[in-house]
């Protein structure tokens, strides 16, 4: 298997679509972290983050597609739910599934794809954050003992995997189409399970 900092790099090496495609795909597996938080706490929207996605695959699709991305941005910072103003888990990963769209969106808008990168590693914190909250009441002593936990996690490894398995997928594909969206949207159903191991609603 790939070590994290492996996937990282082989995917800066990849084209601009390409990685936007790799973070497209990953946002997919983020995006009902939000949801499921903005349905308990009867807070945010749900539908939004949604449409932005969509639209990032269209501008993924369709090159000449006009999308207002700044205006998509202000749109969801004003959904981005207040860490400070809950006190439940489900908060976190609410809020880095709207940061890592947002920088989907800046890096759409800026041309840079080391926002991309940044959707990738955000996706991972999510995750390393979860196993940190599920190991708080173990005799953990040191941070390298955290840190051994949260890389052998069997949900951190998943994690790495599918990083490196859309990498491996999206790889040889040199442009983005229709059947080259719906490839690396059927390969997020397939997994069926959302960063934090979640099932994904299979309808959405």
């Amino acid at each position: 298997m790939k070590q994290k900092a492996n996937n990282f790099q082989s995917m800066r090496e990849l084209s601009f679509y390409q990685q936007g495609a790799i973070a497209a795909a990953l946002l997919e597996r983020m995006l009902p972290n939000y949801q499921l938080f903005a349905e308990v706490t009867q807070t945010g929207d749900t539908a939004l983050p949604r449409h932005i996605l969509t639209l990032v695959w269209e501008w993924l699709t369709v090159k000449k597609a006009k999308i207002n991305f700044e205006k998509l941005s202000d749109e969801l910072d004003a959904i981005t739910p207040e860490i400070n103003n809950f006190d439940i888990f489900g908060v976190y990963p609410a809020v880095d599934c709207a940061t890592a769209l947002d920088m989907m969106l800046s890096g759409i808008a800026q041309q840079d794809s080391g926002e991309f990168i940044n959707v990738a590693k955000i996706s991972q914190a999510t995750v390393a954050r979860l196993i940190e909250h599920d190991s708080i009441d173990d005799d953990i002593t040191t941070e390298a003992e955290l840190k051994k936990i949260v890389r052998e996690h069997p949900l951190m490894q998943y994690e790495m995997d599918c990083l490196a398995e859309l990498i491996d997928l999206v790889t040889p594909l040199k442009q983005f189409g229709r059947d080259e969206r719906q490839l690396l949207q059927n390969w997020v159903k397939q997994q069926g399970l959302t960063n934090l191991g979640m099932e994904i609603d299979p309808t959405e």
